[in-house]
């Protein structure tokens, strides 16, 4: 390391008196010339030295206000004022002075120029301590800060994560807390289970909407389902897509690792998941911020786990068991409030009930795990037919239902009718074995009044269906028929 020099500078001093300086300077000193105050240029002194500024009281006094504000300014210049030998410093103006280390009389021998020497080094170390502690004071409460910041943050998703128990919800609250800790633009999860004994792994990936067969959408499915098995060493069978559409939550280029933070959800020894934070640009992790994230991700995965549990209880109890539409119960439930909400507007509420034909012969003939995946079919297109407003179910056995708000008779009539050509048409297989399967469906409508009793619309439908049954089969029967036929009859 250098060792430090006091530098020794002299402002409007003669030419004999510099010389005289020049050579009863201290071992360690340095003169340097200063004609003006704005001669006087500190970097050059080197930042490690220290520095003494020599003049004259007659140059002080000499000195225009601006070229004193200048010296002033210069806060590791310390100054020295000379005097001669027989001035005196009766009636000096000490505050107009300022701040000033000593002041010496003429001539300046290698003595008093060493005890200047000394006492200025002595307080540069002092300013240099202090500057120094002060850096400390400061990078300690700068590093307090962050952790405040950090420890924030941690609580503030603790406390939003813990306050739902939807998924969805609790990954927008990733995405919004995260967006912050590394300027994260886009989230992306993946979750996986075992769904029977089998060991049969299948997995959800969220993302937010994008093209449906794009290049990007395909590298994102395919680098989120590897992570169960770089995870948890589990190879996916099937998976299903959600589309995660938060606030300012956009994936629109090609999964980068260098730009994600991979976040693996375990709880306990279990791997269950994993959320992918996607930020603008490359990024630098520090120490602090990956222990923050490890912290977030311990109990992200107990909320997120806790989350999926309720989820599937609440399915197991609200969707069929086999075909994963709405079951028995909740058709009742919904019917009820679809009949108070249509009583308050008086809108019609229509009803399609509709049951498979000779489905007690294909059980016969095929087996009864033919017939449940004939049932599973059924509810999938059944689902993918009625509009998002509907609501499609499994009434009982191979009876199925979907209740349509705010739809007349004929509108029911029509999309019944196209649900019935779509089984027709679908060709079935099981065991090298190919079949087709028909369907009876009955149609009701009814505006309902406020003395409607509950149970008026399904009775309509279900003898629509029956009329529909007698009639031949897969057909579909309205309730109108229905009152055309008893007119007839009578």
């Amino acid at each position: 390391m250098r060792q430090k020099d006091t530098i020794f500078w002299v402002l409007d001093f003669p030419e004999h008196i510099i010389h005289e300086m020049e050579q009863s300077l201290p071992r360690g000193c340095r003169l340097k010339k200063a004609d003006t105050v704005s001669d006087i240029n500190l970097n050059e002194s080197g930042i490690l030295n220290t520095c003494v500024m020599f003049l004259t009281l007659g140059t002080f006094k000499s000195l225009k206000p601006g070229e004193r504000e200048i010296l002033q300014q210069h806060h590791d210049l310390q100054k020295v004022f000379v005097l001669d030998s027989d001035e005196g410093i009766q009636g000096l103006d000490f505050d107009q002075l300022g701040s000033f280390l000593d002041m010496v009389r003429m001539p300046l021998t290698r003595d008093s120029l060493a005890g200047i020497k000394a006492k200025a080094d002595e307080i540069q170390e002092l300013y240099t301590d202090l500057h120094l502690m002060a850096r400390e004071i400061s990078l300690e409460r700068e590093l307090l800060a962050r952790k405040n910041v950090q420890l924030e943050f941690l609580n503030r998703i603790l406390t939003r994560s813990s306050a739902s128990l939807k998924v969805v919800e609790i990954l927008k609250v990733v995405r919004e807390e995260f967006a912050g800790l590394v300027e994260a633009k886009g989230l992306a999860a993946v979750f996986w289970k075992k769904t029977d004994v089998r060991g049969v792994v299948t997995a959800e990936v969220y993302l937010p909407k994008m093209e449906p067969a794009g290049l990007i959408k395909s590298k994102w499915i395919k680098s989120l389902l590897d992570m169960p098995g770089r995870f948890a060493d589990v190879r996916v069978r099937d998976y299903q897509e959600v589309v995660l559409n938060c606030p300012a939550n956009r994936i629109e280029d090609e999964p980068v690792p260098t730009r994600q933070v991979v976040v693996p959800l375990q709880a306990g020894s279990i791997f269950i998941g994993a959320v992918v934070i996607v930020a603008e640009k490359t990024l630098r992790l520090g120490r602090d911020q990956l222990q923050i994230i490890s912290s977030a991700s311990n109990h992200l995965a107990l909320a997120l786990r806790n989350a999926l549990k309720y989820r599937n209880i609440k399915n197991e109890a609200d969707f069929d068991g086999l075909t994963s539409v709405y079951n028995r119960q909740q058709f009742d439930k919904r019917i009820r409030i679809e009949l108070k909400r249509h009583q308050r507007h008086a809108n019609p509420l229509s009803l399609i009930m509709l049951d498979l034909d000779h489905f007690k012969g294909l059980n016969d003939t095929y087996g009864h795990i033919a017939g449940d995946m004939v049932l599973k079919k059924i509810g999938n297109l059944l689902v993918e037919t009625v509009r998002e407003s509907d609501f499609p179910a499994r009434y009982g056995g191979e009876e199925f239902v979907a209740l349509l708000p705010e739809t007349t008779e004929d509108q029911a009539w029509l999309l019944a009718e196209r649900i019935r050509k779509k089984i027709s048409r679908t060709v079935f297989s099981y065991d090298n074995n190919k079949f087709n399967v028909t369907a009876s469906m009955g149609v009701a409508c009814l505006t309902p009044g406020p003395l409607t009793p509950g149970e008026t619309l399904v009775k309509q439908a279900d003898k629509a269906l029956y009329l529909a049954k007698n009639s031949g089969r897969n057909m579909v029967c309205t309730s109108a028929d229905l009152c055309l036929g008893e007119a007839i009859s009578s």
